[in-house]
This record gives C-alpha cells, sequence and structure tokens, in this order.
C-alpha cells in the first residue's frame, strides 16, 4: 500500500517536469530565433571611423575602418585592422608590413600559450577553409589545432586576426550529440523549431496531460469527493 502511494505522488511529481519540458519546447518550436534576439529589428552592423580620425600613415586604403587596435600577438605588438564588412588583418606596426594570415608556427605558439591544463603537446595542425562537422562553422580560414590530451582537444584559431575562436574536446562532442537528440535535430544541432520537436513536443504536451488526469481518477479521495459532489443536489 506504502509502495503503492509512493509510486503515485512520484509519478505526480516527475510527470510535473515531464508537462513542463514538452509544454516549454512545444512553445519553442513556435518561435523563430531571429526575432528571439531581436535580429529583425536590431542592426549590430559595425560603423567605421570618422574621416578625421587618427590613422597610421602607412594605411594606403582608408575606406571602410572600423578599428584599429594595437593588441600583443604571441608575445609581439601588432596593429589589427579591421573593416566594416568583417575583414581583419595584422599589421606590423611601426612599418605597416601584413603579417596576415598568420603561419602555422605562430598558430602552435598561440595554442601552446592558451593551453592552461595538464602537459601536452600538440598533435596536428591545420588550416580550415570550410565548416568541420557542427563543431566549427567560421570564420575562416583558420587554423585547427590537435593537443595531444586525452580529450583530444581541438582548438581553433583566425587565421586573419589571430584570435582563438572555439574550443572543441570528446566530451564537447559527446554534449553535441545529446543536445541533438534532445532537440531532434541531428544534422545542423541549431534548430529549436523543427516540425518533428514541434509535434513532438506537443504530442508529449497530450500525453502528460492526459497522465495527470488518469491519475487522479485513480486516488480514491478525488473519486469520493467527486461522487458526493454528483449527489449533492
Amino acid at each position: 500500500m506504502l509502495g503503492s502511494k509512493l509510486h503515485k505522488w512520484l509519478a505526480i511529481f516527475v510527470g510535473a517536469q515531464v508537462l513542463l519540458w514538452m509544454a516549454t519546447g512545444a512553445l519553442m518550436s513556435f518561435l523563430d530565433l531571429e526575432e528571439v534576439r531581436s535580429e529583425h529589428v536590431i542592426s549590430r552592423a559595425a560603423q567605421t571611423l570618422p574621416p578625421d580620425a587618427a590613422i597610421p600613415q602607412w594605411l594606403s586604403d582608408r575606406d571602410g575602418i572600423a578599428a584599429i587596435t594595437s593588441r600583443a600577438l604571441d608575445g609581439m605588438a601588432v596593429t589589427e585592422v579591421r573593416r566594416a564588412d568583417g575583414m581583419v588583418s595584422l599589421h606590423d606596426p611601426q612599418s605597416g608590413r601584413m603579417l596576415s594570415p598568420i603561419p602555422a608556427a605562430t598558430a602552435r605558439s598561440i595554442a601552446r600559450r592558451a593551453w592552461v591544463g595538464p602537459q601536452t603537446s600538440i598533435r596536428a595542425a591545420r588550416l580550415v577553409d570550410e565548416s568541420v562537422g557542427t563543431e566549427f562553422r567560421g570564420p575562416f580560414p583558420a587554423w585547427q589545432i590537435t593537443y595531444n590530451d586525452e580529450a583530444t582537444t581541438r582548438v581553433y584559431i583566425d587565421a586573419s586576426s589571430g584570435a582563438v575562436l572555439s574550443a572543441r574536446s570528446d566530451t564537447w562532442r559527446f554534449f553535441d550529440f545529446i543536445w541533438g537528440l534532445h532537440i531532434m535535430d541531428w544534422t545542423q544541432r541549431d534548430r529549436i523549431n523543427s516540425w518533428w520537436l514541434l509535434l513532438f513536443g506537443i504530442g508529449g504536451t497530450i500525453i502528460a496531460i492526459s497522465g495527470f488526469v488518469l491519475l487522479a481518477n485513480r486516488f480514491p479521495r478525488i473519486k469520493r469527493w467527486a461522487s458526493l459532489g454528483e449527489v449533492v443536489p
């Protein structure tokens, strides 16, 4: 008897969360991500520098410049020029000599500086100019640096700016796989409003609600109150 009651209350507790998961999943499937992020009404386009802004003399092409930054890259000072169209280039601060795209040796050195885990080495480095499955989708070109650690960690470094873009490991790949199962997007892993998810979300919500109704009918006290309500004039 105690086991039956425990089962009923546990079913209510777990079922409530399942109902919330199904209902919220169905609602999210209706929403357009562009509207959620306000991308349909807010522009994130970079502004360009005013004509009278201080610009290095060696910079001959001054059109569409959004930012000029002095920063460190692999232990040396560089000047980063970022344009409104997203293009990035690195230069020697004094001469203006182009430093990008960075070579493999520099990418390896950046990766070694970025590593803060247990001591390891670099297994391989390769330049990629197209999407690497679901783990990296740009910007391109980028250096893929693979470490010799147990998790087979890979870091992606922007060949144009030298910035560390993404880090991926076996743990990330496992999470990416189960995330795809969770949102029912087995290829791109970023679509939360597919018809598959919507249909299963609605179906699961209906099943959960009907389960609560059936469960309520099994409680003697609720049945008794219901029967008393029927006979009362």
